[in-house]
């Protein structure tokens, strides 16, 4: 703790206000925004649940609500009267068991009854796909079948339809609506449409309560768009699927096509939890439930649109205060770090400087000060050291001049005098020649120079290099004696250097340097060729945009290191214009040409009549 305070107590003021600024606008939203994001998305969420468990919870309902329709259908049996061609056996009886006189009349009565019997439920609802009618060994009539649909004449397999129902299994003593899945009507020629069927057992109620002997069953097939045009009038969205499932697993109906007829587990096996939630509606009458599986990146996706509007909104708020932080900082502390400023400006010895008042606040004030501070400190010291320290520096910088040179002269000529008694020409000349390039570079520091002289000074200077590499570099010079050009000094050794060390150097072998000096009226042209390895396309375009460019010469990936050429081409531009410099070709194999080009002046004339008069002769 104690070093986070000390480190606090470091930062600077501009630092502090930001930092202090921050703290009381952070603080605040960092502990509000997570609040609201989390409300505001336990709301959301709970509110898109409750509408997916509405919808579930609907569907649930509406297809009880079909169901109840049918479970009325399978009870008209109990209230059949009979038909007007059957044999009137209703006289003795009451209507709910006169189904059962019908079943003990022999045929071709009973089959005409009982054909006009479940002709009438077939007719009852426009979905009704079919109605069968069956009894099995154990009951008193025995083992009979009864078919009929309005859409298919022809029964063709009684094993399929009880294979189909489960009729062996089937619970005889059920007295609810029961309900089996969908499934194919293969029992009929020529056919597999989709049904889903209804079924209710009859019962002799005749006997005691609770001990009624069982008849028979009731099926009735179902058009499986019933469900489908229900499901249809609810417009479902597409963000979640609906399992419609019966009491044994089965799925009754779905949104999903496949999953029609498959078991609850091969359903809802492909949805992970972790990628969706599950809502389940409650057990209906007829065992129906209802599931949905919502898929949280598509349903949840305007909560994540809220909370990335909250996100933004905290966002715009940190970017406002951070702004204001540092408006505010900067608006205290600008003024301070001003006056640094100019602190070290009189440090270094300016004391002609001038604050800017722009308040009459604390900072207002300080300035002023400062002001008549420094304003008092410049008259002091005027009066008291400047001119001694002026004439100081002035005798120092004067003795400095004339040692440094002499003394390196000196030294270098002793050298040279050893190096000659010993009998060592070569040593002697490679001094002479380095003395006089140094006395040529750090001598007189006039803009220009005779040709002559520059050319002189490149001799020594190949000369030298070929001491060192056993005469690599063979020089020429090509000129006119009639020319006595004045140049700037030093333009032509850093060309010939990089020729050398960018051409020749990589090459097997000596190589040659020519330097060919013409003139065409005002124009004065210097050429430079080499013999050496040249450059590709690639390199020559680098090495003219670094020529072009503002930037000063550096070593690239290319490995042009063209301090010296670049420095040049500046100068030759500063001194005459952007029409004068280097220009440069090169061919890979051949060698490299550097061609310079300037105003003509002459050695004794000056500048030539025909030049720019805009231009200066330097």
């Amino acid at each position: 703790m104690k070093v986070l305070i000390q480190r606090i107590r470091n930062l600077s003021l501009y630092r502090k206000f930001a930092l202090a600024i921050l703290s009381l606008g952070l603080i605040p939203m960092f502990v509000i925004f997570p609040l609201m994001i989390r409300q505001a998305a336990i709301a959301n969420l709970q509110s898109i649940r409750t509408n997916y468990e509405q919808a579930a919870g609907h569907i649930a309902s509406s297809t009880e609500n079909v169901l109840s329709v049918y479970d009325n259908i399978s009870k008209i049996m109990y209230q059949y009267t009979g038909s007007e061609n059957a044999l009137n056996v209703g006289q003795y009886y009451v209507n709910f068991d006169l189904l059962r006189q019908v079943l003990t009349l022999q045929d071709p009565e009973r089959k005409l009854e009982m054909e006009s019997f479940l002709q009438s439920l077939d007719q009852v609802d426009a979905y009704v796909y079919a109605v069968h009618f069956l009894t099995d060994a154990e009951a008193p009539i025995g083992s009979l079948d009864f078919h009929y649909s309005y859409r298919r004449t022809y029964f063709s397999d009684l094993e399929n339809l009880k294979e189909t129902y489960g009729y062996d299994a089937l619970d005889r003593t059920s007295k609810k609506l029961m309900l089996i899945g969908p499934h194919p009507t293969r029992y009929y020629s020529g056919t597999s449409d989709e049904v889903f069927t209804v079924a209710r057992n009859y019962y002799d109620l005749r006997g005691m309560i609770g001990q009624e002997k069982y008849i028979g069953t009731l099926f009735i097939d179902i058009d499986m768009t019933r469900l489908t045009n229900m499901l249809k009038t609810m417009q479902l969205g597409e963000e979640a699927d609906y399992f419609l499932m019966m009491e044994d697993g089965v799925c009754l109906y779905s949104t999903v096509e496949e999953a029609v007829g498959a078991s609850g587990e091969e359903v809802l096996l492909g949805y992970p939890e972790k990628n969706y939630d599950r809502m389940i509606s409650d057990v209906g009458e007829y065992g129906l439930t209802c599931i949905a599986e919502v898929s949280k990146t598509h349903a949840y996706a305007s909560v994540n649109s809220m909370i990335q509007l909250i996100l933004l909104l905290g966002l715009v708020v940190l970017v406002i205060l951070l702004f204001g932080a540092y408006l505010f900082s900067k608006t205290l502390t600008r003024p301070l770090y001003d006056m640094m400023d100019q602190m070290k400006k009189v440090e270094s010895g300016a004391f002609d400087i001038h604050l800017p008042v722009k308040s009459n606040d604390e900072i207002g004030e300080l300035s002023r000060r400062f002001n008549e501070m420094s304003h008092e400190l410049e008259k002091y010291i005027n009066q008291s050291y400047v001119a001694r320290i002026r004439q100081s520096e002035a005798e120092l910088t004067a003795i400095k001049s004339q040692i440094y040179p002499h003394f390196l002269y000196n030294t270098l000529e002793i050298i040279r005098m050893t190096a000659v008694e010993n009998q060592d020409e070569q040593v002697s000349r490679m001094i002479d020649s380095l003395s006089q390039q140094i006395h040529y570079l750090i001598g007189s520091v006039e803009d220009t120079v005779p040709l002559e002289k520059e050319l002189d000074i490149l001799k020594k200077y190949v000369f030298l290099l070929n001491c060192r590499i056993e005469g690599k570099v063979n020089l020429d010079i090509e000129m006119e004696e009639a020319l006595h050009p004045m140049i700037p000094k030093l333009i032509l050794q850093p060309i010939v250097e990089n020729a050398y060390v960018h051409g020749i150097r990589p090459k097997t072998g000596s190589g040659n340097i020519l330097v060919s000096v013409s003139r065409e009226g005002a124009l004065l042209e210097i050429s430079v060729l080499d013999n050496g390895v040249g450059m590709n396309e690639e390199e020559l375009s680098k090495l003219k945009d670094l020529l072009q460019g503002d930037e000063p010469g550096i070593k690239n990936e290319y490995n042009w290191q063209s301090i010296g050429m670049k420095n040049v081409q500046d100068r030759l531009r500063f001194l005459y214009g952007e029409d004068y410099g280097l220009s440069i070709a090169s061919t890979v194999g051949l060698g490299t040409s550097v061609q310079i080009r300037m105003p003509y002046f002459s050695e004794n004339a000056g500048c030539e009549e025909n030049y720019d008069p805009n231009d200066t002769c330097g």
